[in-house]
């Protein structure tokens, strides 16, 4: 089989587009697919196998330390959908009938964590090598991929979403709007970071980890727009 190789890799455009499209129609489906229980246990599973292609088809240049890095950030972003976070005095509008707290609330406090410790480390993990070549490269990539790995879990509220949609007021159109043009632009964008993508040789198929990037990053508008709209119409 002929290897391909890195100017290969620049136009694999519409393949990447072919992944991230087969993530939207996973997610937008188990949104169809009602989870046993109140755990959303399909998008949770969905979110997991993402985050593994991800790292898997790593799009960036680093270390297995750094896609280990990001798998760690990721599950414990995962954990916080079931897990609620500990928090003091919460918003009326964001508890349920039973007085507990909404659940996309406390990861949004848990995300809030999560992203000062990811900067935290990524940025002392890199003071601390003996050769800092490439720095500001090496850290931007580790920031990156951490927020994408954090992000991924905001899709598990996307059946709670869909039900505030369903309601078809106002607010939840312009929402179903803002959405869908920031994932359009997302996927526009894509296309621009496959092109100048400078991945590792060894990497297989580093386009997929591209596309499936941009639909990670998508996962906190959605836990946003569930928040906000929580807020408006409950």
């Amino acid at each position: 089989m002929t290897e391909i190789t890195q100017e290969g890799w620049k136009n694999k455009a519409l393949s990447m587009l072919l992944a991230q499209l087969t993530s939207y129609v996973l997610f937008i489906a188990a949104t169809v697919i009602p989870s046993p229980g109140t755990i959303p246990i399909i998008p949770l599973i969905i979110a997991a196998l993402t985050l593994t292609a991800f790292v898997v088809f790593w799009p960036f240049r680093g270390s297995m330390l750094d896609r280990i890095v990001t798998l760690v950030f990721g599950a414990i972003s995962l954990i916080f959908v079931i897990v609620p976070f500990p928090t003091g005095k919460v918003p009326p509008d964001q508890t349920a009938a039973d007085g507990s707290v909404l659940p996309w609330y406390s990861w949004a406090l848990a995300m809030g964590l999560l992203l000062v410790m990811l900067v935290v480390f990524s940025f002392g993990r890199q003071m601390a090598r003996e050769k800092r070549d490439h720095l500001i490269r090496a850290l931007s990539h580790a920031v990156t991929s951490g927020v994408a790995a954090l992000a991924v879990a905001g899709w598990c509220f996307l059946p709670d979403l869909g039900a505030m949609l369903a309601k078809g007021t106002v607010a939840g159109t312009v929402a179903l709007i803002i959405l869908i043009v920031l994932g359009l632009a997302l996927a526009v964008a894509s296309t621009l970071w496959v092109r100048d993508a400078d991945p590792d040789p060894d990497i297989r198929y580093p386009w997929i980890g591209t596309g499936l990037m941009s639909v990670m990053l998508m996962g906190v508008t959605i836990a946003a727009t569930a928040l906000v709209l929580g807020r408006i119409i409950g």
